[in-house]
């Protein structure tokens, strides 16, 4: 990538800072020459950030922060914020997304790991986010993409290790079934497997 010039990349960052976005500094930083040229640009940002009115955090930065502060997983933190149980969440994915009722309990699981960043956001099913940034009233896929402090997913951890000995030790004594089962809808929608 060609370095652009000082002038360049600061139109650029006042310009989108302007329309309402959030440019991250760092990116513009790193497309100016190094050296000299990066430390103009830094200071001329500076000045600019320092000048222009501080903007109300949006609530996803809220519930960021919140979430760093209580060592909750973000989409955990927006959920209890928005005070509904995971069964309700849960409920509405079924629903919206015309599965069988009586895999909820499938679902459920799904969605504790999701919501605690315990299953990989990037291929579950935009109809997933939708329903859920729908219901939540919120940009859940961004509040999905950072993971709980690392005391919470130790205690996250600790819970599913607790809940995981627990089906293992009754999976043990129940009959074994014949042969895998075959993904279904529900993992291709949580997991993209086909």
């Amino acid at each position: 990538m060609s370095e652009a010039s000082v002038e360049t990349l600061f139109d650029e960052f006042a310009l989108a800072y302007r329309r309402g976005e959030r440019p991250d500094v760092g990116e513009y930083l790193a497309r100016a020459a190094e050296g000299t040229e990066r430390d103009d640009l830094a200071d001329v940002i500076d000045r600019f950030l320092q000048a222009v009115p501080a903007r109300a955090p949006s609530e996803e930065e809220v519930v960021l922060v919140q979430a760093r502060l209580e060592r909750q997983a973000p989409l955990l933190a927006l959920r209890i914020r928005r005070k509904l149980g995971r069964r309700a969440v849960v409920d509405a994915l079924v629903a919206a997304l015309g599965l069988d009722p009586a895999k909820g309990e499938k679902v459920d699981d799904y969605y504790h790991r999701l919501e605690n960043g315990l299953l990989d956001p990037e291929p579950v099913d935009a109809r997933v986010w939708s329903t859920v940034s729908d219901l939540l009233k919120a940009n859940v896929r961004e509040l999905a993409g950072v993971g709980p402090e690392p005391l919470a997913a130790a205690t996250t951890f600790l819970r599913e290790s607790t809940a995981v000995q627990t089906r293992m030790m009754a999976a043990a004594r129940a009959p074994k079934p014949a042969a895998p089962a075959e993904p279904d809808e529900i993992d291709k929608l949580f997991t993209g497997s086909a």
